[in-house]
């Protein structure tokens, strides 16, 4: 679940905008170390008063901190302490709420360190809500203030400063995504059913439900009697729960910017480019084939996960809601459990190198701080070398130590996080992976990457019987690099092919372009599941479709992509310009 946590609200931002938000999910246990960017020098920031012999620490201070997907369980957990050891900061920790933001917006109550919703960028300033940040890091910023960040520093103040060119905001999770040790997003099945069918080729939608319509007649009820169902889909992510609608975009490549294409493309009225219209077909396809869950269009996320718990559900876009599933699956037989096949087109959701770093993440430091000096020395810290290290990989000395001149995770830790519960919980690796300066995969001045779990050593630690067989089969040392080798050949797209600097750096949609959003969104949720439901044929499924297309252009569709289209050329010519 901390996977999900760290990323749910980066994929929500790109499934918006291509073909699903995010972006971007790190935790503790994915990535690939190598594939990142390189920090020059070591970090330092406040790191010299880590209480050292004869170093004065940091006189202590509460702060309140509102940060994205971190929950308030973090605190007292061992990165927790530690940030608080060598900063003198304790954290006062509050988890982003959309409603509430809104209340404290307006009321002038935000708490002394936010995380910038972008969308709030614009007002945030214009009502002096935020301080500029210029002066400050001169003082206070030492690593921020390093070549590694001058890149990420000038396109904040290019693009997310209201066109005052002052300094607002710190970006996160700067650098390359690559490679873990298993994809995770994907189409998700079983894979010893999978591999009873005689693993079946997979080059369509079409073919997944096929695929998924076989394991239902040979597999149709659970232990206990239970009607199993080849599909469903969550529905309480992003906006109105469109997170759902658009997520078959996740292994199409279709969506509002399209990979496949490298263009724009209406998602709401193209049906041939669009992740909404992809989702659509493979539930009416389901639904023909009496496999989609009658739960579809009202499940929530842990919905799913009790489904995938009961053994009725065959299939996922991702194995989160699965992870429960597969430790109890395991113990009845070594191939036992869902996995991530990897399909020979499409896009995957990995890669990519961000300027700005993940959207919606940005540090800043609200009018209503007292002490901003203190409030930046946090800051600095948990973008630097030392503190994202941190945050990813524990403690040195307790958690990962230097083996031979390199930084290594120790056995101990790799066992504590391969058992999960309240041991590893009470760590609190990984859990602030949304807050970091550096991505996983950045490789620092020690030699090693920031995330220390992305190594050879620990992927050979964390193979069971269920990878091995998968392993084999395909041919490989790890799982995700199965679906490795087809991005490698140029057949599947990943996040290498999103422009994702341009699409953070795109101003914010005005209030009568929000209005047509919530229009259109309101009524493709409400319309989708006549579409799906309501179709028995290919012919009404077409007809029906197209109604809600038409509804949908009624209410807006083609203004919003005009204005979306617009704001992403001026965007990419202004960044392209420098």
């Amino acid at each position: 679940m901390k996977l999900i946590r760290n990323r749910k609200g980066v994929f929500a931002f790109m499934l918006s905008v291509m073909l699903f938000a995010l972006s971007g999910c790190n935790s503790a246990n994915t990535g690939t170390g190598g594939d990142g960017a390189t920090v020059s020098a070591p970090s330092t920031g406040n790191s010299e008063n880590n209480g050292a012999s004869g170093i004065a620490s940091p006189e202590p201070i509460t702060l309140k901190v509102q940060v994205s997907s971190t929950g308030k369980d973090f605190e007292n957990t061992d990165v927790y302490n530690e940030i608080k050891r060598i900063t003198g900061v304790t954290m006062n920790l509050e988890t982003y709420d959309e409603q509430k933001f809104k209340v404290q917006l307006a009321g002038g109550d935000l708490p002394d360190i936010i995380q910038v919703p972008n969308k709030n960028i614009k007002e945030l300033i214009e009502g002096n809500n935020i301080i500029p940040l210029d002066e400050l890091v001169q003082t206070n910023g030492s690593d921020i203030m390093k070549p590694v960040y001058e890149k990420s520093l000038a396109y904040i103040r290019k693009f997310w400063s209201d066109n005052t060119n002052k300094l607002y905001m710190i970006p996160v999770q700067i650098g390359s995504s690559s490679f873990g040790f298993e994809q995770q997003i994907g189409f998700n099945v079983r894979w010893d059913y999978y591999k009873e069918l005689g693993y079946p080729k997979i080059s369509s939608i079409d073919d997944m439900v096929s695929v998924l319509v076989e394991m239902a007649l040979r597999h149709p009820l659970t232990k206990d009697g239970k009607k199993v169902y080849g599909v469903s889909m969550w529905n309480d992510w992003g906006s109105l729960g469109t997170w759902g609608l658009r997520s078959m975009g996740l292994i199409t490549g279709n969506g509002m910017f399209n990979v496949n294409t490298g263009q724009l493309a209406n998602e709401y009225t193209e049906p041939d480019k669009s992740g909404i219209w992809d989702t659509a077909y493979f539930m009416f396809k389901a639904q023909q084939k009496g496999i989609l869950d009658p739960d579809a269009f009202t499940a929530k996320y842990n919905d799913i996960v009790a489904k995938g718990s009961e053994g009725t559900l065959l299939s996922s876009i991702a194995t989160w809601p699965f992870t429960a599933a597969n430790a109890e699956l395991l113990k009845e037989g070594p191939d036992k459990g869902f996995v991530t096949i990897p399909l020979e087109w499409g896009f995957t959701n990995i890669g990519g190198t961000t300027i700005a770093g993940w959207g919606d993440r940005a540090w800043a430091i609200s009018s209503n701080c007292k002490n901003p000096q203190r409030a930046l020395d946090l800051i600095n810290f948990l973008v630097s070398e030392q503190g994202s290290r941190l945050i990813a990989s524990g403690i040195q000395g307790t958690h990962w130590e230097i083996v031979s001149g390199k930084p290594m995770m120790m056995m101990d830790t790799v066992k504590l996080a391969a058992a999960g519960g309240d041991s590893w919980k009470k760590t609190g690796i990984g859990q602030m992976a949304n807050q970091q300066g550096f991505s996983d995969h950045t490789r620092l001045s020690d030699g090693g990457v920031v995330n220390l779990f992305n190594t050879p050593e620990v992927y050979a630690t964390k193979v069971n019987s269920l990878n091995q067989d998968y392993d084999t089969y395909y041919g490989v040392s790890y799982p995700a690099e199965a679906y490795k080798k087809f991005a490698v050949q140029g057949n599947v797209k990943t996040l290498d092919q999103m422009p994702q600097d341009v699409l953070n750096a795109m101003p914010p949609q005005p209030d009568a372009i929000k209005r047509i959003v919530a229009k259109i969104d309101e009524l493709l949720v409400k319309g989708m599941p006549i579409v799906v439901l309501g179709s028995k044929t290919e012919e009404e499924y077409k007809m029906n479709r197209q109604a809600l297309i038409q509804k949908l252009i009624e209410a807006g569709a083609d203004t919003y992509f005009d204005w979306f289209k617009q704001a992403f050329d001026e965007t990419k010519m202004e960044l392209d310009q420098g």
